[in-house]
């Protein structure tokens, strides 16, 4: 008997440690992409036009996708939007904070020549702002993204007081096949 604790040891402490984790949100998925992800759940063709759109970027699928289908659709009206763009970071259809703050704290990000430790504390006050620069950068580089930036504020100062989600998801209804049930809705 005394042979079988270090072999239960080995798989028990694991376990324990993952379960945790996971019960703490150290392991989990950012809650704001599982709200995110039960609404894209509502639609496969919507979720797979999204998907899509992450993996290639917007301008990629306007130019391949099948004409009158979601993902053209889709593509399209992100295309059109001054935030569409914006809808490649995971958790942009959940996103809460209010367009005009969002794109000031972004501007703040970009147009900053700051030190580690002054980077760090922005990063940490604002890392929803983050995530949205690093996809933005990556894709387009620092100067790209800063002119992107602008004519984003620029061109949303009729909805600068909705939430980006709130506004990105608007965008999308127009393309769905399916109605998304109002229950849905308010869980994001």
């Amino acid at each position: 008997m005394l042979q079988n604790q270090p072999s239960l040891a080995k798989w028990a402490i694991p376990l324990l440690m993952s379960f945790l984790l996971t019960s703490c949100g150290y392991l989990s998925e950012d809650p704001q992409q599982q709200a995110e992800q039960s609404w894209l759940a509502q639609d496969e063709q919507l979720n797979a036009a999204i998907n899509q759109i992450r993996e290639q970027g917007i301008n990629a699928v306007v130019a391949s996708a099948e004409a009158g289908s979601v993902a053209s659709c889709v593509a399209q009206n992100l295309q059109a939007d001054p935030l569409g763009a914006l809808v490649t970071v995971e958790g942009a259809l959940a996103e809460s904070a209010q367009i005009a703050t969002l794109l000031n704290d972004l501007q703040g990000l970009l147009q900053e020549d700051l030190s580690f430790e002054q980077m760090s504390d922005l990063l940490q006050k604002s890392a929803k702002a983050a995530a949205y620069a690093k996809e933005m950068i990556s894709q387009q580089g620092v100067e790209q993204a800063l002119q992107s930036l602008k004519n984003m504020a620029t061109a949303s100062q009729a909805y600068a007081s909705q939430d980006l989600g709130g506004h990105l998801k608007q965008v999308l209804k127009a393309c769905s096949q399916t109605e998304i049930p109002a229950s849905a809705e308010k869980a994001i």
